[in-house]
Formats: structure tokens, sequence, C-alpha cells
């Protein structure tokens, strides 16, 4: 350790790490001299400084020699200007910035008032590096024993640290705006204490209202149907119930009160309560879904239709979905065929209203169900239960793999046809003939049988 040869002297004690390399330094090399040929005036601002919790720098003399206290080291960081520019010109030492602080130290000295400035970007080399570093700082003049200005106090603070904190908060709300306005959102936010409602343009386009223009709740619920105003009312109430959720998610209409467009929406937002479960904040956002209700719409229409017509077909018609076989839909020609009421089928598993058949036809489901290739069944004898009483029919059937439109399979269409009766009468008459053949061949006189032609 260094010996600490200015240690006599009094505005040199104390101040940490810097009062120690100060008191070590052989300040007679260096344009300020040995420490008992300063000034009154350099020797009470090096007290100061050093005694100061808040970062300090100080330019003396002419030659701009540099002082600084141990608040201010942090600054300089690690494998930089520390302790190389205690004593050094400030040109010297700060060489990669002199074009940014001369003019502010020339300003001071030449009797100039002090400056200030806020979180401004000044960088310097330190860590091995030039960095990017943020200040807030006052130059400051400090008078000698003539009157005149001798130095420059240099208070300052690093604000780089909050800097970059804004930054990334304003990274984010520019990252929040712009996914708000790719996905068309409308934005806003209630104040419960005092029903100011605050909404983004577009809300605001929407609700009939200029961007400049103030909401409140009550103008918000005004722009809502008739039919659907008390809806949200209660949604909004039961958001902002103290010991709810605070969870908002309804859809409603709006009708702008000057264009008189209806726009098809939905709220999304959450209540924040404070500790005596008070709803403080009410925010979220409206997105416009009136093309997917249009659309909605014409595939309810689209299915209703369809329903309608296969609830018309006189062949027995069923849809399945998913690997349980659940009973999605059923005309009548289908429930008078297996003989079950709608009430007891249909939203059931298949095969636990008819478990006779599991057995045989569960495997052909499944198979067309994940190969996707459809089966077709001819005069297919089926063991059945119903009407309370079991007997062997024949259906003429097909299983068609129901796709949706992305191609992936979901369930299956089922078109089946009972031909019991036509089996029976066809192997009636089989028989019959078989029986008239075997009397004519046994019979002792002599017959024979023509077939004619038309």
């Amino acid at each position: 350790m260094k010996p600490e040869i200015n240690s006599n002297h009094p505005f040199l004690t104390g101040g940490g790490e810097m009062g120690t390399l100060m008191r070590q330094k052989d300040w007679g090399n260096t344009p300020v001299g040995k420490p008992e040929s300063w000034p009154q005036s350099l020797r009470t601002a090096l007290s100061i400084i050093l005694h100061s919790k808040f970062p300090m720098f100080l330019f003396w003399g002419k030659e701009l020699i540099c002082f600084y206290n141990d608040a201010y080291r942090p600054s300089l960081g690690e494998n930089g200007k520390h302790p190389k520019i205690l004593g050094q010109r400030a040109e010297e030492a700060w060489p990669e910035v002199w074009h940014i602080i001369q003019p502010l130290i020339e300003q001071v000295l030449s009797g100039g008032e002090a400056n200030w400035a806020e979180d401004q970007l000044i960088p310097i080399y330190r860590n091995g590096t030039i960095e990017d570093v943020y200040w807030t700082f006052s130059h400051s003049a400090v008078i000698d024993e003539s009157g005149r200005p001798a130095g420059v106090l240099v208070t300052c603070y690093e604000t780089t640290e909050k800097i970059s904190i804004l930054k990334n908060i304003k990274d984010r709300e520019d990252q929040l705006s712009f996914t708000l306005e790719a996905a068309e959102l409308g934005t806003w936010d209630l104040n419960p204490a005092t029903n100011r409602f605050v909404g983004n343009d577009r809300l605001k386009s929407w609700f009939g209202r200029a961007p400049e223009d103030d909401l409140t709740l009550t103008d918000a619920l005004k722009v809502i149907i008739d039919s659907d105003k008390q809806r949200v009312i209660e949604a909004i109430a039961e958001a902002l119930r103290p010991g709810s959720s605070g969870i908002y998610n309804i859809e409603y209409t709006i009708q702008n009160p000057f264009s008189r467009q209806q726009k098809n929406v939905i709220a999304k937002g959450k209540a924040l309560f404070d500790s005596n479960q008070i709803a403080f904040r009410f925010s979220g956002t409206l997105q416009d879904i009136t093309e997917q209700v249009i659309a909605r719409k014409k595939l309810e229409k689209s299915e209703t239709e369809f329903r309608n017509t296969v609830k018309q077909v006189a062949v027995g018609i069923t849809i399945f979905r998913g690997p349980d076989f659940i009973v999605e839909l059923a005309n009548d020609s289908y429930l008078q065929v297996i003989g079950k009421h709608e009430e007891d089928f249909i939203g059931r598993p298949f095969f636990d209203s008819l478990p006779e058949l599991k057995e045989i036809f569960a495997p052909l489901l499944t198979n067309v169900l994940e190969t996707g290739i459809p089966y077709f069944g001819t005069e297919f004898p089926v063991t059945l239960n119903r009407y309370g009483k079991s007997e062997l029919t024949y259906f003429n059937f097909s299983y068609q793999p129901f796709r949706e439109a992305s191609g992936e399979i979901t369930g299956i269409i089922v078109v089946a046809t009972e031909v019991t009766e036509s089996v029976r009468s066809k192997r009636l008459l089989a028989e019959s003939e078989k029986q008239f053949r075997n009397l004519v061949m046994q019979s002792p006189i002599p017959m024979a049988l023509f077939e004619g032609k038309d």
C-alpha cells in the first residue's frame, strides 16, 4: 500500500477511496502542484466533494485538472478511466466527449450562468469499450480568491438505468400499440369512482365521437342497442362487484348515433380491486366481430336448412361425432328404423343406445374415422332390438367420413335403408321356386318346365 504523503492536510481527510488516492498522489508532478500551495478555494471545494454522498466532479485551473469523489467513482466502471484521470487534464481524460463538455465548461468559466441538462446522452469509455451513458448534471463555477471562476464543479448522477427502463417501457407500449392497431382493437379504461370512461380513437369513432371528445360510462352505454343494454349493465356490475373475479367478457351490438351503422362487438376486460375490495380500475378491449357474426349466422342458417332437409328425406340419415360416435343428428326415418325416440338417442354415444351392434359395427366405423375410406353394406344382416323384441333385419347402408373445411375427419355420415321385407320376399320366392322344382322332379308323371321369352 502506498504511503499517504499528503496526510497532513485536513481538507483531504476522509473521503473513502478517493480521499486515500488524493493523499497518496504526488501532486508535485501535476499542473496544480503540491497541496500546500493550493488556494483556499480549491481546498474548500475538495473538502466538500470528498465528504459528499452525491456524485461530484471538479475541473480546476487553466488545464482543467480532474478531481472526483467516491459517489462519482461507479460511473467510471472498471478497466476504464479510474484512477488514472485523477489529476489529469480534462482534454486528456475525456477525449471521446471533449467536443460535448468543453463548450459547457467554457460557458461557465467565461462568466456565464450555471447550466443544467437532464438525461443527456454522453457516451464514455468504460469497461473496456465506449458505452452509451445518460447523465443528469449541472456545471457551476468555483470562484477563487480573486473573485473569478477558477474551476467548474459538476454535480451529476447517471440515469442510464432509468433511461433503459423507460426505453423498455416505451418499446412495450409501442409493441402493444402496434398489436392493437394490427388487431384493429378499441381500448377502454373506466375509473369506477368518477365514472370517467377513456377510449382510444378507434373506439371513439365507433361510438360516434371525435378523438378529442370526452366520454362517460353513460355516454358509452347510449350506443348499445336496447335489446343488449341491460345485459351489458349487469355484466359490468358483476365485474365490479366486491369479491368477484373482475373478469368481463360479453358480446353485444352498438349503433353509431350519426351514421346509424351497427357493429357486433366483443368486450373483454378486467377490474382491479384495492385492499378493501373496491374496484379502482376497469379496463379492456373492444373488438369488431361483425363479419364473424354475419358468417356465423350464415353458417347457422345453412346448418338449419341442412338439418331440415335431412329430416324430410325418406331414407334414414344420422351423423356421429368423435371416437365415441356421439349422435349429433338423426332424422325421423332413421329413428323409426332403429325404434328410438330423439330424446333417448341424440347426444349420446351410438353404442350406448344400441349395444347389440357394437361388436360388428364399431370396427367398421373406427376404420372409416381413422382412414377416411367409406364403407358400403348391401343387404347386411343385423340383429336389432327394437320395439321390445329382437329381430333379424337387413340394411343397405353407407358410412361416409365427415370432413371439416380443414380436411380433418371429425365424424361419420350414415345413410341407411332397411330392406328386410325385400330380402325376405326374395328368399321366400327362391324357396318357393326350389320347392316347386323338387315337386316337378319327383313327380311320377312326365312333366317339363318351359320359360317364356318376352
